[in-house]
């Protein structure tokens, strides 16, 4: 079979399967571990009654419209069943599976894993990773979000890190942020980070995710920005000067702009 035909979700789906196969062999052993024995995506058919439980919460307790959503997350099941089966057929003889598992439920666990914990990344490392530890932080959606980091942040250019070309590219970096401003731990509180998944609505929430945000539980509507955007902080701005750079940069104007008032004044 062509591995290489695959995207990178499917891919990702097969060795995090394959690791979990190897048991104590793995490298990734103490990863697959943390990872929780029944994955929290909503379509999963072993925690079904756990999710019509959870439907009926968001309807009475929230006040969240949930109606047809029964439906949808059974279309979601039928839809994984069919990724699951092929990748079965296609592949499941070249993985390593548990013994207490069969390989199809190996391929689903694997499937429903990373369909809640991905985290989207450039294509470079791939587009879809599995990040240990930081699959771990809850979401709130005033907190920073999963910074990939190029190689090229420095300090003096105004970036938080400075990153090492090679070692650092591609690495995956969470902060301690609250509306984009730095936000110390105290012992004992929380890190946490928006998941950052502007389109989703509250049933593509919890179809994936196993939970609704405080965010979607009222009326929700994706409006398009009217304005464009204009701040460009963070390791992925344009350009961003330091303030020697700068000022090698704009100083003769500046300086222009000086004399110009001097002579008004004078």
């Amino acid at each position: 079979s062509n591995f290489n035909a695959l995207d990178d979700a499917a891919l990702l789906v097969l060795l995090l399967a394959h690791e979990r196969g190897l048991g104590r062999y793995s490298r990734w052993y103490p990863y697959i571990l943390s990872l929780p024995h029944e994955p929290s995506c909503g379509y999963s058919r072993n925690t079904r009654p756990h999710t019509l439980d959870a439907l009926e919460a968001l309807r009475h307790e929230l006040g969240i419209d949930v109606e047809g959503w029964s439906a949808e997350l059974v279309k979601a099941s039928l839809y994984a069943d069919r990724i699951a089966n092929g990748l079965n057929s296609d592949y499941g003889q070249y993985i390593q599976t548990p013994e207490d598992v069969s390989t199809l439920d190996n391929i689903k666990w694997g499937l429903c894993q990373v369909a809640s914990r991905a985290t989207a990344g450039n294509d470079e490392y791939g587009s879809l990773r599995m990040v240990p530890v930081a699959d771990l932080v809850n979401h709130d959606v005033n907190g920073g979000g999963f910074t990939e980091l190029t190689g090229k942040e420095r300090i003096q250019k105004g970036d938080f890190v400075d990153a090492l070309d090679e070692d650092d590219k591609g690495t995956f970096v969470v902060r301690s942020l609250k509306h984009g401003r730095r936000r110390p731990l105290r012992k004992g509180q929380e890190l946490m980070v928006n998941y950052n998944v502007p389109l989703y609505t509250p049933l593509d929430w919890f179809i994936s995710l196993g939970f609704v945000p405080p965010e979607r539980w009222g009326p929700w509507e994706k409006v398009d920005p009217v304005l464009p955007r204009v701040r460009r902080d963070g390791p992925f701005a344009e350009e961003v000067l330091s303030a020697k750079e700068r000022w090698e940069k704009e100083g003769s104007s500046i300086l222009e702009k000086i004399r110009e008032t001097e002579s008004t004044w004078q």
